[in-house]
């Protein structure tokens, strides 16, 4: 056997156990290929492997040919994959994602270069990846720190290692001619990989949009921590109890007449746009589901009561949800910095995702409480009849209302249906329905979400919304000859009310939280006053410095060098001054170095203003003359608005 698959194979056998074993028959495969090899050479130049032709490089290394396609340099394979590592480099960058590699020489190079960051090898074909074993050393590969092995895995479990570090976070390597063996599989990567990055960068921007919101509504909810459980309550207690989910698109109206007797047969969780035509059909929810912090999401349920219902929200939602008139409140985990603070010390209430639409926080909490039968009303992601919302809900009512001779419903409607990026999608029946860039966004997060949980199987009753994989449609009629589970029903909820575990916090518990929290903010603030303090003393010194330097060269104006001590004074004047700058440097640096270790500073980041964020700090660095006081200035200006951020974070809590 030769020694380059000798090492790579025990090397992965080491690092990876449990692949090794599953792929017995390939590896057996490639050792039959070797044995006749010598002890220090890779295969035979030719075509030991029936998808590569091996050729020889000018120098001296292997390039291979596919499909008469060279998949590598034919001259120096090794120097062209290092400069294409070091040209895929940036700051943010923390793994590097192959998408195909041929022989690997890329793969080894980044992790030669970089051995702290991860690398993710994708191969749909395991028979080309432990070929690539026998042909080049990949032991560096192995010995990185962090090393993710995706071999005929699904394209959604490789998003999924992907989404661990971050898409805007990973550098992707993805040669033609090494992706061509499985160019569907690969151009279904890339685009799930594209809708990750738009969703990320939604994200950011809603960030942007609406942080100071978040942390608003996030600590004048806050006692509600030591009032209302978590959903983790339900975690788990309705095994074999089916789920119907209910949302607000045009298709619900469909399924209305039928409500109260799918209520029957299985428990209804209500996204809050939808309650309004529940309540219509006479139906109140066994769970209200409100996920969207803005204050139109509360308009959605205001003036509305529904006595046995439970609603779930997390803490950053509108105050006046948490006025709603209902049976009692359940709290999910929060998406926001104040939140996840409290929760790390009081725990976690709850996880119900993040991303998509309040559909799919729902569908996550029938998954959580154990229904592996999820049924979905209204849940079209489209503009099935050119209808953008169930009539009677709020959206409808709303347009009915500004209705006016010039500018009727109909009209105000037209944007929805066309200034949202307007796209045709295939319904469950592949005909043609309307839908938008927003709404399949929803859409592919369902159908990530359905990919990771196999052991749920979701139903739609109405076809004529966007068909999502993962998503089966189910006759009504069918659903309808299930058996009557309200005892069953009763039970479940019964039992979640009576369990310890997403009980809130014990008095003592939340109030000491919440003073350790006031106590972090004050420090922080305090922090902050300190370093525009410093900047504003050493750019006030800076100024006088340059002043007397100034006058004390116009007095030798004339004279000759010999004849003024101005310039030795001045010559130690800049060395005097090069040392007090560089422990007004040091000074800063300690204090940028507390604000960073702040455990609250992510919760006061969302009061900062846009654009400005704790990627500034450490950007004083080592300077001098006018970049020094350029970068006291940025400083003092950031100091300054991280005070303002702590201060009006402490504004809005109760104490």
């Amino acid at each position: 056997m030769n020694s380059i698959w000798n090492k790579n194979r025990s090397a992965f056998v080491s690092r990876f156990p449990s692949l090794a074993k599953m792929f017995a028959s390939e590896i057996a495969g490639v050792d039959a290929i070797c044995k006749d090899s010598s002890n220090d050479d890779p295969p035979a130049i030719g075509q030991p492997f029936p998808f590569w032709n091996i050729v020889s490089a000018k120098d001296g290394s292997i390039s291979a040919y596919e499909d008469g396609v060279l998949l590598h340099s034919a001259y120096n394979p090794k120097r062209e994959a290092e400069q294409a590592v070091a040209n895929s480099d940036f700051p943010e960058c923390r793994a590097a994602v192959f998408f195909g590699f041929g022989l690997g020489y890329a793969v080894e190079a980044y992790a030669l270069r970089f051995p702290d960051r991860a690398v993710i090898v994708v191969e749909p074909d395991a028979d080309r990846f432990f070929a690539s074993l026998a042909l080049i050393d990949w032991t560096a590969v192995f010995a990185s720190k962090e090393c993710i092995a995706a071999l005929a895995c699904p394209p959604h479990t490789v998003v999924s290692f992907i989404e661990k570090y971050g898409v805007s976070r990973c550098a992707f390597f993805s040669v033609p001619s090494q992706t061509a063996h499985a160019s569907h599989y690969f151009d279904t990567l890339r685009t799930l990989v594209e809708r990750n990055r738009r969703k990320d960068d939604i994200n950011a921007a809603t960030l942007e949009r609406f942080a100071k919101r978040w942390l608003k509504n996030s600590c004048k909810n806050i006692n509600n921590y030591a009032l209302m459980r978590g959903v983790s309550a339900y975690a788990g207690n309705a095994y074999g109890i089916p789920f119907t989910i209910v949302a607000a698109g045009p298709s619900l109206e469909d399924s209305l007449p039928y409500l109260s007797e799918i209520k029957k047969r299985s428990v209804i969780v209500c996204v809050e746009t939808a309650l309004r035509a529940c309540l219509r059909a006479g139906v109140e929810p066994d769970f209200i589901v409100v996920g969207d912090p803005q204050y139109y999401a509360y308009r959605h349920i205001a003036g509305l009561t529904s006595k046995s219902s439970v609603l779930v929200a997390e803490i950053a939602v509108y105050p006046s949800v948490f006025s709603f008139t209902c049976r009692d409140f359940a709290l999910s985990s929060s998406l926001f910095p104040v939140g996840k603070w409290f929760e790390r010390r009081i725990g976690e209430r709850g996880d119900l995702g993040a991303g998509g639409s309040v559909a799919s926080a729902a569908w996550n909490f029938a998954y959580a409480a154990g229904a592996s039968e999820i049924y979905c009303c209204g849940l079209d992601f489209a503009f099935p009849g050119k209808k953008t919302h169930i009539k009677g809900s709020m959206f409808e009512e709303g347009t009915h209302e500004t209705s006016v001779r010039t500018f009727p419903a109909e009209t105000q409607n037209l944007p929805l249906l066309f200034s949202a990026g307007a796209e045709e999608a295939c319904d469950y029946d592949g005909k043609s329905v309307p839908t938008d860039s927003r709404m399949k966004m929803f859409a592919w997060w369902f159908e990530s979400r359905l990919a990771s949980c196999p052991d749920a199987k979701t139903y739609t009753f109405c076809r004529s919304g966007i068909a999502i994989p993962g998503i089966e449609p189910a006759s009504l009629r069918s659903f309808l000859e299930k058996p009557d589970i309200t005892v069953q029903k009763k039970e479940f909820i019964k039992k979640s009310e009576a369990s310890e575990k997403g009980a809130p916090p014990d008095k003592e518990s939340f109030e000491s939280a919440l003073a350790e929290f006031l106590r972090e903010i004050d420090s922080l603030r305090k922090i902050a006053e300190d370093g525009k303090r410093i900047c504003e003393n050493a750019l006030a010194d800076d100024m006088n410095t340059a002043s007397v330097d100034g006058t004390a060269a116009g007095k030798c104006g004339g004279a000759s060098a010999d004849g003024c001590g101005a310039d030795t004074a001045a010559a130690t004047r800049t060395l005097a001054d090069d040392g007090a700058r560089q422990r007004i440097l040091r000074t800063l640096a300690d204090i940028d170095a507390a604000i960073l270790k702040s455990s609250v500073k992510d919760a006061v980041s969302l009061a900062l203003p846009s654009g400005m964020r704790f990627a500034d700090l450490g950007e004083s660095g080592d300077k001098k003359g006018d970049t020094f006081r350029e970068s006291l200035l940025r400083s003092r200006l950031f100091y300054a608005a991280l005070s303002l951020a702590a201060s009006e974070c402490e504004k809005y809590l109760p104490y």
